[in-house]
Formats: C-alpha cells, structure tokens, sequence
C-alpha cells in the first residue's frame, strides 16, 4: 500500500470527523464543548498543511475541503435553526418507561376507538351500509315490534258471595242450556284463584309508499273471548294458542305544513276512540272495518310535529256476518274531540262520542225453530239483561240474548300537568245506554228485579281517576302511580267488551283499582296492581283481583 493511498485515508477520516463535529444537531453548547470543537478543528487544519507541505494534497484541494465541510456545517445549522423555531412549546421526554408507553397506547386507542366507532355507526345508519344489492329498498321501512308478558294473578272472592246464582251464559249457550250445561253452568263465586298467566304480542309495520303502510299482529290468547290475550300456564306443557290479533292497511297522508292529517284504517287495528281507562273498551280489543280520523292543528306550536287541535274519527265496524239474513250485527262509532295545550307541558284533552249497535238485540225463535239463533251473542262476560230465545217442549234447552239495544253517548275530560319529568294526569268519563227501553223489556222477557221488585232501568256508568309519574314508562326508574274508580251498572255498555279484568269483566260492578309502574331498563318495566269491586244490583259477588306484571317490548 502506497504512502499516499495512506495519507489520502487518514485526510476523509479527519475531514469525516470535521463534518460530524460542525454539523452535530446534539452537540452540546457549553464551554468545555466549544473549547474541544475549536482544538478538533486546529488540529485538522494543521493536519491538511502538513499534507500540502509533503505534496500528498494540493493547497487548491485542501481549500475545496475545508470551504465544503463549512458549506455542510452551515446547511446543518440552518436546519437544526428551522426545526427549532418550528417546535418552540413543544416538551422534550428524553426518557419514557415502557409502562407509561403502554399506558398511553391504550388510553390513546380506546379514545380513538370510541369516536371511530361513532363516527363509522353515523355514516353507516345515513348511508345504509350492506352489501350492496343485497337488500330490497322495502326493508328500510319494515319496523318489527312486540311484547311479552308474565304475571303472576290472584282471584280472591269473599266469604259472603251469593252461591249458584251467577250463570256461565258462553257455556250453557254453547251446550244448548242449563240443564245440559250441569254443573259447569255456574261461574265460581266462592274458590279463590292463584295463577301464571302468560301472554305475547308480535307484529311487524311495513311503510308502502305515498303514506300506505300494513300493520300485521299475532297474539296469544283464548280464540274465543275478544277482550283478553292471556294465556293460563299449567297445561302440561302444551303450545299456546296464537291468532292473527291485526291486519291492516293504513293510510296516513299529512300535509306540508303539518296542520292537517288524515288517518285511514282498514281491517282489524287498534281501537281508534279515545278514553281515560277502559271504562267502555277493553284495552286488548281490536276492532275490525274501517275507520278514518281528520285531525287539525289550530295552534301550530311546532311546524315539524302534527299536534291535534280539533278531531273526529268515525268507524263502521261488523261484528257477526250472517249468511241468510239481511240482519248483520254492526257497530257504528263517532268521537269528536279537543285537545288544548298550555305552555310546553300541559295538556287538556275533551272528547265526546256515540256508539250504536244494530241488530244486537236477541230475537225470539218461532215454536220449535232454531231460525233465529244466530240473534244470540257469540260471546259474552257478565252483567247485561238477558232473555231465553228459545222455544220448544224440551225444559232442557235454553239459548240466551240482549233483551235490550244499545246506543252509548259517552264523554270524557283528561288534564294532564306537567312539572318537569314528574306529571299529574286527572280525569273522569260518563256513559249512558240511551236505546234501552226499561218498558220494551219488560214486554218482551217478563223480568223483575233480583229481590222482585219492577225492573230499573240501570243504564249509566263514569270513571274518575288520577295518575303521578311519567307519562309513559320507558327507561329505567321510570315509574307512575295510579287510582280509579269505577262504578258501571249492568246495561250502561256492552259486558262483552268492557274490562276483563275489573271484578273479573262484565258490568254491574263498583270498586277501585290501584297501581304501580317502575321502568328495569329501556324496555322492560313491572307493574302491581290491586283491583277490588262489589255488585251493584245482582245478588252478593265481590271479587279482589291482585296482579304482578313483569313486562318486556321491543
């Protein structure tokens, strides 16, 4: 190796480490550091003419050297210069042990997975997400809802209630009369009950454009009574029963402004009048027609929300399709309403409505004819004046109707105060059977009083009632407390339609009725109740009814 090929190593690695040392951006600044880069650099400068000096190097190449290792050492200060203004604020770490590192990730992870999660739902839910294609467009306006419930029921019956002198009328009806009926002709009056009852609702709301939508329903329930969707547990197992309990089309068109809307139902639905309990209707009754309800807004308090102001809702409604005869059973209803509202949370609802049934008076058989049978009701509870239709030489035969008509004027006043979360509901209803004819029963059935006095006409019924809570529970802690009393005496409505619950369903009964209601979660609530009613005209019969509710939706 040649002396020159040495020297010419030794001169990079001392020009290498001029560079390093004039270009370091950690190089420290304090006086002994300052000291020591000034010898490093005497040092090789006396190092490159020295080399000059002994012809390994020309003097031009050693100025080139020296003049491009300041040209770096300048760049680099220029660059640590920028980076440094750019950081001013900034809070150096020289050192961060490896469990703050972990703690940091995860706090910083979580963070950004909670708003990525959001942010990524929001677009998702605006955008409708999927694969696409692989859905139809009707989906989005398909809405599936249910419910279902378990209680836990006590029939309590006091000690001096009248003994066989309750008739099970749906029974001897549906065995051709007392005597064929035996012993199972008598409603129990004295055998106190203890039950699980169970029930589910389930059903889905289908939006078909230009406001049409269908609302289909299953419910469990006795296939025969239409005001009662429970199903007595302890049958050895076996399936319930489940009907079809709606089937709709809808119509609902509001206009523009939201003052105005028209409500369309055909089909079986919901019941579509309005009361403060369930004083006329029973609230598991759905009915089947049509019905339409014109809606008015004459305050315009929010223009995004139709509020009702003036309303109606009118219905014709069959009740039993006769085949040979022009006679069907019908239900003609009307309702005209006022809702007033004070302020933000107060609230004044008045409604009043008339109800009338056709062709629901029983009509008696000619001597040994069953033509006319189908006059007799097809289900009923307790309560209403009825007469035997039948007539024959056979004792053992009995079929049992209306001895009267039914025409119901009905009123209703419901105040609802708001005090913040916590509100307080007062109201009051009054029925009165404006169609029977005390005298025209009289003709036709012969009946007298229970004690044997002229019969009364015993036509009038009202409800009055108060509720404190929320309005509606659905969330958790939620809760309402309620009380009513209700007096309704035998003809005031229809028995077979009326609460199934209170004195265990029918009329001619009085009492209270008081309950609790306290939200588990969003959708799942318990409710107590305590219904206790004595008879009003028929002979002793009081029954206390205890319930608790455990109730689920969706």
């Amino acid at each position: 190796m040649s002396i020159a090929m040495t020297s010419r190593n030794c001169l990079r690695a001392m020009v290498a480490l001029v560079l390093a040392a004039a270009a370091s951006p950690a190089m420290s600044q304090t006086a002994s550091d300052a000291r020591a880069l000034e010898e490093v650099r005497n040092t090789v400068i006396n190092l490159l003419d020295a080399l000059v000096q002994k012809g390994v190097m020309t003097h031009e190449q050693a100025e080139a050297m020296v003049a491009a290792a300041q040209n770096k050492a300048a760049a680099s200060a220029q660059a640590k210069a920028t980076k440094e203004a750019e950081e001013v604020g900034a809070v150096r770490v020289t050192h961060v042990p490896e469990i703050v590192k972990q703690d940091i990730e995860k706090l910083v992870r979580e963070d950004l997975r909670g708003e990525v999660t959001r942010d990524v739902v929001a677009q998702a839910k605006a955008e409708g997400w999927g694969v696409p294609g692989a859905l139809p467009d009707w989906v989005e306006g398909v809405r599936l809802y249910g419910d279902v419930r378990v209680r836990a029921e006590g029939d309590l019956y006091a000690s001096d209630n009248a003994v066989n002198a309750y008739v099970d009328f749906n029974t001897v009806n549906d065995r051709g009369g007392l005597a064929k009926a035996g012993e199972a002709a008598l409603l129990n009056t004295t055998a106190d009950r203890n039950r699980l009852v169970g029930r589910i609702r389930s059903g889905v709301i289908a939006q078909l454009g230009n406001s049409f939508a269908v609302d289909m329903r299953l419910a469990s329930g006795n296939i025969r009574s239409p005001v009662s969707t429970n199903q007595t547990l302890g049958n050895y197992g076996t399936r319930w029963d489940v009907q079809v309990d709606k089937a709709a089309i809808l119509w609902n068109p509001i206009n523009a402004t939201h003052d105005r809307e028209f409500d369309l139902r055909l089909g079986r639905f919901n019941n579509p009048f309005v009361g403060i309990n369930e004083l006329v209707w029973d609230n598991d009754l759905t009915f089947e027609g049509v019905s339409a309800t014109y809606a008015m807004d004459l305050f315009g308090n929010d223009p995004n929300r139709m509020e009702r102001g003036l309303f109606l809702t009118v219905g014709a409604f069959p009740l039993q399709e006769v085949e040979l005869s022009e006679d069907d059973k019908w239900l003609y209803g009307s309702q005209l309403g006022l809702e007033l509202t004070f302020g933000r949370t107060a609230r004044l609802r008045i409604a009043g409505a008339y109800y009338q049934y056709e062709n629901i008076k029983g009509v008696r058989n000619s001597f040994d004819s069953t033509l006319l049978d189908y006059t007799a009701p097809r289900f009923m509870q307790k309560g209403n004046s009825l007469y035997d239709i039948r007539t024959d030489d056979d004792n053992s035969t009995n079929l049992f109707a209306l001895a009267g008509d039914y025409k119901l004027a009905n009123g209703s006043i419901w105040l609802d105060l708001g005090f913040g979360a916590t509100h307080v509901m007062l109201g009051g209803e009054y029925v009165k059977n404006i169609g029977w004819d005390k005298d025209k029963v009289f003709a036709l059935t012969g009946a007298t009083e229970p004690d044997g006095r002229p019969l009364r006409e015993r036509t009038a019924g009202y409800e009055v009632g108060a509720i404190v809570g929320r309005p509606e529970v659905a969330a958790l802690w939620d809760w309402r407390a309620y009380l009513f009393y209700r007096y309704v005496e035998r003809d005031a409505v229809l028995d077979a339609f009326t609460d199934s619950d209170f004195h265990l369903g029918g009329t001619d009964a009085k009492g209270y009725q008081i309950g609790f209601d306290l939200g588990l979660s969003r959708g799942a609530w318990l409710r107590v109740r305590y219904l206790t009613a004595n008879e009003i005209d028929a002979p002793p019969l009081g029954i206390d009814v205890w319930q608790v509710d455990l109730n689920g939706r969706f």
